[in-house]
């Protein structure tokens, strides 16, 4: 019977500590033109390095059907899922999955 609870526990717990959607984890790259940009998604953090700007490390939201994130002057942005996995910021601004 030990075993049992001990074992039921454990899943309960490893349930329960899902509490994060990783519905778009992953490496993208887009831009503008001359504007080289890759972002690294995992979890709640968004790492973004800007050929123009430098690297920045934002907090994140995952939906099944878009991101949010804060950007550091406090606007919220979003990132769209598109049907082939990429992300969409806006209609010049599309970011192709990698891996």
């Amino acid at each position: 019977m030990k075993p049992f609870f001990l074992l039921l526990m454990i899943l309960i717990l490893t349930i329960s500590c899902e509490s994060e959607n990783h519905y778009h984890d992953g490496h993208y790259e887009g831009g503008i033109s001359f504007i080289d940009i890759t972002w690294e998604i995992n979890g709640g953090e968004i790492l973004i390095n800007n050929s123009i700007t430098g690297t920045s490390k934002l907090r994140c939201e995952q939906f099944s059907d878009r991101i949010e994130y804060l950007e550091k002057d406090g606007t919220t942005k979003i990132l769209y899922a598109q049907g082939n996995g990429d992300l969409k910021m806006s209609d010049l601004i599309i970011l192709h999955k990698i891996k």
